[in-house]
């Protein structure tokens, strides 16, 4: 009897691992499907809104720390990394500088950076601009006052950063800090 059991538990371990396999390769399958519709479509807006690659970026409308206005399809036409970070989180202060560096280099290049800090997380008042002068950052930062377009794009680690093609198309998703050469190897492909 205790081989039988022994035996069936053994099955059904392996079943949950091919399952998860299956499952797993499944989603890769779906993700390289979704890339393959898109690089034949002529008009991007067909594609579905969502936070996979593949997917057109859900849009968003904030407010710059000089109170302008932002909005991420007006960046259509251009190469965007989104970011989203806080000034309480050291992998965020970490990739900042490499940032500013690769949007010095690729700034007029059709590519921009879109770097939201989440102020509904900040500690106090005033945290994010403190952080942005101190590092001497020059791209663009939006500020996500009530949280809403980190709660659009599921912003669970931090800092969380996508790079997102010229037509609005999600080509990566980055959980974590960034360096350099990861950024602009990202940067390079985007077209």
């Amino acid at each position: 009897m205790k081989k039988f059991l022994f035996a069936a538990a053994v099955i059904v371990v392996l079943l949950f691992i091919v399952d998860k396999t299956i499952l797993k390769e499944k989603g890769v399958v779906e993700q390289a499907g979704q890339m393959q519709k898109y690089d034949k479509m002529e008009d991007p807006e067909d594609l579905p809104v969502g936070l996979e690659k593949g997917n057109l970026a859900p849009d968003f409308e904030l407010t710059d720390m000089e109170g302008n206005p932002v909005k991420l399809s007006d960046y259509r036409g251009k190469a965007v990394l989104l970011n989203f970070w806080a000034s309480w989180c050291p992998p965020c202060r970490a990739e900042m500088p490499h940032m500013e560096k690769l949007y010095n280099k690729y700034k007029d290049e059709n590519f921009d950076i879109l770097a939201v800090n989440l102020t509904n997380t900040e500690k106090n008042s005033g945290d994010a601009e403190k952080f942005v002068k101190e590092l001497r950052l020059t791209f663009t930062i939006p500020m996500d006052v009530k949280g809403e377009a980190g709660s659009d794009y599921n912003i669970m680690a931090y800092p969380t950063s996508y790079f997102i093609d010229s037509d609005g198309v999600i080509r990566e998703k980055v959980l974590g800090a960034l360096n350099e050469e990861y950024m602009e190897k990202e940067i390079k492909k985007l077209p």
